[in-house]
């Protein structure tokens, strides 16, 4: 195990390869830091050294093997009760949206993987138990939701992505902030998730009737008077409506690309063609949540 002033070292270097030390062996402590309880070594160094090297090309010579094993990490303690193995769950989740994207960018990873990537994905998002944002000042954040969302903007902007598959992937969405009940989102979990679902409306295959049909239990849950000092299941409702909020904000100003992105931003420049109609619908689902709204 190398010490945290050796990563501190490499993030002062540009984020560079250490002269007379492997990739991979380096990459292997890498993975193992991402399930540190320790903000400073998962967050600060781990993920921010491994997003580099990843987006870079210096995994490339084991991409599809490395998101498999990210894809391991999801479940890796899965269904604990807010235990420390949340942390190597959702920075798993992180790192493999950043292999996704490096996908994206290249044509080193096959169709094949990002199916099974998705897959694995999928069941992860929709069992994982512990949704915390912030835990603690020593333990930094957990933020599945935020990692969550970010995988899906990344394989929004996948050329393997099959007909129909963002419609799936959507209503996925959908069940999670159904399920968010006991843990309000509070650190900009619902503008990611948004960012997400912008990410398919760009890409062109999510109708108005698609998205009209996925967010229709959403509407419902509006009814809802429930507090949430005395019903966990009202973060549900406060979650839903936040994303709403979120998700007709983006669609009206519009969105842009992530520095990251490998197209520089291209995707988000597509049109979404029923833009009007997706606001309206937006306006009906957000008329269920409040009675302050002129009609």
């Amino acid at each position: 195990m190398f010490d945290a002033s050796f990563w501190e070292k490499v993030k002062a270097d540009d984020m560079r390869v250490p002269a007379g030390y492997q990739v991979d062996l380096l990459i292997e402590e890498l993975e193992h830091l991402l399930r540190s309880p320790d903000e400073r070594l998962r967050d600060k160094l781990a993920y921010e050294i491994l997003t580099e090297w990843i987006l870079a090309g210096l995994v490339d010579h084991d991409l599809e093997d490395f998101g498999d094993r990210m894809c391991a990490g999801l479940f890796r303690g899965l269904g604990e009760p807010e235990g420390d193995g949340i942390f190597g769950r959702s920075y798993s989740a992180l790192c493999l949206a950043m292999t996704i994207e490096r996908g994206n960018g290249s044509s080193i990873v096959s169709g094949e993987a990002i199916q099974r990537w998705l897959g694995a994905f999928l069941m992860w998002w929709e069992l994982e138990a512990d949704l915390r944002g912030a835990v603690d000042s020593k333990r930094g954040v957990a933020h599945a939701v935020a990692h969550g969302a970010d995988v899906f903007v990344a394989a929004a902007r996948s050329r393997y992505l099959q007909p129909g598959q963002a419609k799936v992937l959507l209503g996925s969405m959908v069940v999670r902030l159904r399920t968010s009940g006991g843990y309000a989102f509070q650190l900009g979990e619902d503008d990611r998730l948004a960012y997400a679902v912008m990410a398919f409306l760009h890409r062109g295959d999510v109708s108005a009737a698609d998205l009209r049909e996925a967010i229709a239990p959403l509407a419902h849950m509006g009814h809802g008077g429930q507090r949430t000092d005395l019903d966990p299941s009202a973060f549900a409702r406060l979650n839903a409506l936040n994303w709403l909020r979120a998700l007709y904000l983006q669609l009206h100003l519009g969105v842009q690309g992530m520095p990251w992105h490998a197209d520089g931003g291209a995707h988000f420049t597509r049109p979404i063609y029923e833009r009007d109609r997706m606001l309206a619908d937006l306006q009906t689902a957000l008329r269920y949540y409040s009675s302050f709204f002129a009609e």
